[in-house]
Parts: structure tokens; sequence; C-alpha cells
């Protein structure tokens, strides 16, 4: 689909709306497993918690190839490249992503067990979580190249597949989980193992739909040579890519930063952080969906030259963000107590998540603006600058701000920062809206792929 046509708002949206099914399907596969492995009891769901960390970083690395390929694809698709240049990256980056999964899976057989040894793991825990990511490395090119396909059918400017894409990914790992975990007829008991299980069944599933798809748009050679073409133009998409993977790690880290500080004060507001930050991550689902839309929607039109409608695009982001977050602050402003009050019977834990949902979530806004521009900027072929935004919102002022916050003010203080770190980050991103050139880097003019350049 051509996004460089007809209206913004319009074309943009054909991008952003179905894909918020599709990223509240994934977050929903999280939920599951931790769901039906805590119900195998307190260690179990103690080993694969120490997990989480090291499958952010695997998904974190696939989006970066994802970001990097769609990036250079949605450009060429904007500048009218012809279909064999398209499959061509297409089938390179493709086999990109298998290059990396096979390496992922040899270090991640080999260092595994010293990895969660540093993290913390010890005893039947460790052996569990261990034979957890075995699972999970032996399957590694089904988590990777699903969300490469995935990013290079969004940048084609086709916003549904990739979304029943992720949504088939989420209903069928869910249906399975409890099958593979607990068992049922011929299949065994894996227990824990089985979370795994289902969810490498799941997305080898769906990479060999995102294939068919990819297929059907004329977008996967078939010639060895095509392939060697493709896989030639490894530093295009490494050079976006990298940076891109950076930039998704930063706000887990910061995330961590900010529970360290906060288990100084004790464990009800250590498990009321933990809290809000689930609740969060499922409230911004449509600021996650339109950064995954702002990506294919720039690269296409930057191609195409069409810089007014990148920033038209940037600017209906940051409206949308901005109605969200108002709405978000007055459901949560009203009903954060009562929603707090069906996770935990904790009162404490219950007073201190409310009185955070009282007050941040009105700044999601800016928070909102920010990833859309991070996106954005990948889609220029501008992936550091997108790094430089990303962490600077995160750690230089949402994990600084959580110590100073907390330091100062206990878990109030901890509300406070991040009020202010998400809007100062919003106003700053809103200005960069407005100044930057968004023009894709241009090597043949030596342009610098990663300055600021006004209008």
């Amino acid at each position: 689909m051509q996004l460089t046509e007809g209206s913004v708002r319009a074309s943009f949206s054909k991008v952003w709306i179905p894909m918020i099914s599709g990223v509240l399907a994934v977050k929903a596969i999280g939920v599951s497993d931790a769901y039906f492995v805590g119900q195998l009891g307190e260690e179990k769901l103690a080993a694969i918690s120490y997990t989480f960390p090291i499958v952010m970083t695997l998904i974190s690395l696939a989006i970066g190839l994802s970001a990097g390929a769609s990036s250079v694809l949605s450009r060429m698709i904007g500048a009218d490249a012809s279909i064999e240049d398209q499959a061509e990256l297409t089938t390179g980056a493709i086999g990109m992503a298998v290059i990396i999964s096979v390496a992922l899976s040899l270090f991640g057989f080999a260092f595994i067990g010293p990895i969660l040894s540093l993290l913390g793991a010890e005893g039947q825990i460790h052996q569990d979580a261990r034979a957890f990511m075995m699972i999970w490395f032996a399957g590694v090119v089904f988590l990777v190249v699903p969300v490469a396909t995935n990013g290079l059918l969004r940048a084609t400017g086709d916003g549904v597949s990739p979304a029943i894409l992720m949504s088939s990914i989420a209903i069928l790992n869910i249906a399975i989980n409890p099958i593979f975990i607990f068992g049922l007829g011929p299949v065994p008991e894996f227990g824990m193992q089985g979370a795994a299980v289902a969810t490498i069944t799941a997305r080898a599933v769906a990479t060999f739909g995102a294939f068919y798809l990819l297929w059907r748009k004329d977008l996967l050679a078939t010639s060895v040579s095509a392939l060697k073409r493709g896989l030639g133009r490894w530093q295009q998409v490494a050079r976006i890519g990298l940076p891109a993977s950076l930039s998704t790690s930063v706000n887990p880290i910061a995330i961590s930063i900010a529970t360290a500080a906060v288990s100084t004060l004790g464990s009800a507001e250590v498990a009321a952080f933990g809290l809000v930050t689930k609740i969060q991550s499922f409230s911004v689902v449509p600021l996650l969906a339109l950064s995954a839309a702002a990506a294919p929607f720039v690269g296409q039109n930057s191609g195409a030259g069409n810089t007014d409608r990148s920033r038209e695009s940037l600017w209906f982001s940051a409206q949308v963000s901005v109605i969200w977050a108002l709405a978000l602050a007055v459901f949560f402003y009203f009903a954060g107590g009562w929603l707090v009050s069906f996770f935990t019977d904790s009162e404490a834990t219950r007073e201190v998540a409310a009185l955070y949902l009282a007050i941040v979530p009105l700044s999601y806004a800016g928070y909102g603006v920010i990833i859309s521009l991070t996106a954005a900027l990948n889609g220029l072929g501008r992936s550091v600058s997108g790094l430089f935004v990303g962490a600077g919102r995160a750690i230089g002022l949402l994990a600084t701000g959580a110590w100073i916050g907390v330091l100062t003010g206990g878990f109030l203080g901890l509300a406070i920062a991040t009020f202010v770190a998400n809007a100062v980050s919003g106003l700053i991103g809103l200005l960069i809206i407005r100044r930057h050139a968004l023009k894709e880097v241009d090597a043949r003019r030596g342009t610098s792929p990663d300055c600021y350049e006004s209008d």
C-alpha cells in the first residue's frame, strides 16, 4: 500500500489502527505465561522471571534488525524502486535474520548458565531457568525471523497483515500454553518449559505465514544470486538496526534502574511499582501502535520527498497521544484505586499504586510523542539520532529522575519525577518535530546520517 498519497490521517490510520490489536495481543502472551507458570508454584514463577531480561534482549536485537530492514525497504518503495530490488532487500534481510539466529543460538548454548548465575539464579531455580532458555535458543530463529518479516510487511504500508500475524501468534500461544505446560492426551507434561515450547511452536507457524504473505507481494526472491546481493546490503541494515536495538533496550534498562531506587523504600512500594508498570504497559498500547505506524509512513514519504506529509503524521501522532493521555488520566484518577484492588490485597500496595496512577498518566502524552519520533527517525535512516532521543528520555530523565525523586520525596517523588521526565521529553520531541528537516540520509551527497537540520 502506498502511503505517499491521499489524506495523511487516513493513510496513517490504515497502519496504526490494525496494529493496536496486534500489539495488545503480543502483550497478552507474557501475562499468559506468568499466569500458567504461576500455578506450578512460586519457585517456577521465580525461575521464569529470571528469563525475562534475557528474552527482552533477544527481542531488542530482533526489533533492531526489523527497524533497519523496514527503513531501507520503505524508502525504496517511496522512491519507486523496482519490485526486483525490493525482493532482493527483503530476501537478504531474512537471510541476515537466520544468520543472526544461528549466532545467538550458539552464544546462548555456551553462556546461558553463567548469565543466569550473574542475574542471581541458584539451585533448582537456576536449573529450571536454564532448561527454559535452552528451548528458546534452540528455536530463536522463530523469534527473530517473524519480527523481521513483520517490519518488512509494515514497510509496504500493510498494517492489517502484521496485526493478524501478531494476533495469531498470541491466540495460538495462549491456547496451547496449558497443553504443553500441564500435558493433555498424547502431549506430555513439560512443566514451565512447556511455556517455551508453546511460544516457539506458535512463532514457527507465524513464520511460515509471514513467508506466504511476502511471497504474495512478490517480495521473496528465489535465486541464490538475489540472496547474495541482498546479504550484501547488510551495512545499510546494520547502520540503522544496531542503534535501533539499543534504543529498544533503554526503556527496560531505565525501569530496572527505577526499580532499584524503589527497592530502597520497602516491599510494598516495590510491589506497587511492579504493578503500575504492568498496567502502564497495557494502557499505552495505542501509543506503541502509533510508533509502529510512524516508521513505514515516514520512510515511504521520505523516499518520495514528501517532507510535509512526514511532519503532519508526527503532529497527528502527538494529537492522538494527548487525547489518549487525557482519557487515561481521567480514568485512573477516579478508578485507579478500584483497578489495583483486583491485583493485590495489600492496603499499603494499593495506596501507593493508586497515588502513582493519579499523577503519572497525563504525562503519557510526552511518551507517545517520543516513541513516535524515535520510530520516525529510524524510518528516515537516522537511528543514531533516534537512540539519543530515546536514551535521553529513558536514562537521562526517567532513570536519573527516579533516584532523585525517591531520595527526596519517596514514592510520591518517584511519581512526580516520572511525570516531569515524560512531559519534558515530550516538549523536546515537539520542538524536534517542528525544526527537524525530516529528510532521509543521502549518502551520495555525503549528508551526515544523524545531524539535526533546520528547515
